[in-house]
């Protein structure tokens, strides 16, 4: 029992002790001075680009349907085929479109035919005519004198009004000949083209991409075939801003990047009224298409106006800070935040409007961990 109290009278006092101990006298520590790498605030001429992503398509691609309707009966091509120009890819059942033909061209034969007979009739109703109209001035001489009867010219001129009809009737048929030769021509023509038709021929060398009907399907012109594409070339569709767009002319050559490979393209469209509803222009660069396939994404590195005599500083020496840029300025060995506004940034260069002047020293890294007026020692300048 003794130990105990024993043992709670020093832990007491013990304890009186540090409670009632004296306060530390406060010592001053040093600002500890940074080691800093600084740069030359500087102008430069800057030729600035901007990126943009889109997908590429073939250059040409075409949903191919025939002209005119009928049954399927032959499929030459399948998808992923190449094809060459004028290479047949479908074909219609032809016998309808043959027999109109072979109708066409007998009936122009027969009218052909028709029309030599009229001329030589003609020929033959104006001789008549000639001889009729001789006879009936003879007559009528003769009925003068009383030497023949009334009725016999009266027939005579009878006969000779038939013959001016004939020849009248003759004339108008033959000269509406070329006219009737004419349209049985372009019936004979049209039927000509509607046998062609019934093949349904590769407008330009390529690959077919789709087929949509088998043998034995029945179709009419409206429905869509075969597509084919041409993947020689490839185009890039991208859209672009306005001040994008004011930078750029057609025909320009632009660099295009596409699974790791780096290829030269040139703008082939440009949208000069840009979409009502985005406001950015469509834009077409056309690329070499052996290295590459459609459906892959690509960009484009499209060129900006060039920025000449304007002040840049490395991006690392930029502090974002609540929507502000700042730098850190080094003046007599201290550190001064300023504010500065930006620019358009240039690979790992940052173009700056205002805040900074030609050979002002500007901390190039590790800005985040420095403060307004704190010591600094230039370690090196770049």
């Amino acid at each position: 029992m003794r130990s105990l109290v024993v043992i709670a009278l020093v832990a007491l006092s013990v304890l009186l002790l540090i409670l009632t101990r004296p306060d530390r006298v406060p010592e001053l520590a040093e600002v500890a001075v940074s080691g800093v790498i600084v740069t030359r605030a500087q102008t430069h001429n800057l030729l600035p680009q901007e990126t943009v992503s889109g997908r590429l398509e073939p250059m040409r691609k075409t949903a191919l349907h025939f002209e005119i309707s009928g049954q399927v009966s032959e499929r030459r091509v399948e998808p992923g085929q190449r094809v060459e120009a004028g290479a047949v890819l479908l074909t219609l059942a032809a016998d309808d479109y043959r027999d109109a033909q072979a109708r066409a061209e007998a009936q122009l034969e027969l009218e052909a035919g028709n029309i030599s007979r009229d001329r030589e009739l003609l020929g033959l109703a104006r001789r008549n005519h000639t001889l009729q109209k001789a006879e009936v001035a003879r007559l009528e001489k003769l009925g003068k004198d009383s030497l023949i009867s009334q009725s016999r010219l009266d027939e005579a001129r009878i006969k000779l009004l038939q013959l001016e009809s004939e020849v009248a009737q003759l004339r108008a048929s033959t000269g509406m000949a070329e006219s009737r030769l004419g349209l049985l021509e372009a019936e004979r023509n049209r039927a000509a083209r509607d046998l062609q038709r019934t093949s349904l021929k590769a407008p330009f060398a390529g690959a077919v991409n789709a087929v949509q009907v088998q043998v034995g399907d029945y179709v009419t012109s409206s429905l869509p075939v075969v597509e084919l594409i041409d993947t020689t070339e490839l185009d890039l569709y991208v859209e672009v801003r306005g001040e994008l767009s004011q930078a750029l002319v057609q025909g320009q050559r632009v660099t295009v990047i596409a699974d790791s490979l780096q290829l030269e393209g040139r703008i082939v469209a440009l949208q000069l009224d840009p979409d009502p509803v985005t406001f950015t222009h469509a834009l077409r660069v056309r690329v070499p298409g052996d290295q590459i396939r459609p459906g892959m994404l690509a960009r484009v590195q499209l060129p900006l106006h060039p920025l000449e005599e304007v002040i840049a500083v490395p991006l690392t020496a930029v502090l974002m800070d609540e929507g502000r840029a700042y730098v850190f300025r080094v003046v007599d060995d201290v550190l001064s935040r300023v504010e500065v506004r930006t620019g358009r940034r240039v690979e790992d260069l940052q173009v700056i409007h205002s805040g900074l002047t030609v050979g002002d020293r500007v901390v190039v890294s590790g800005v985040a961990a420095y403060s307004d007026g704190q010591p600094a020692r230039i370690l090196g300048e770049q």
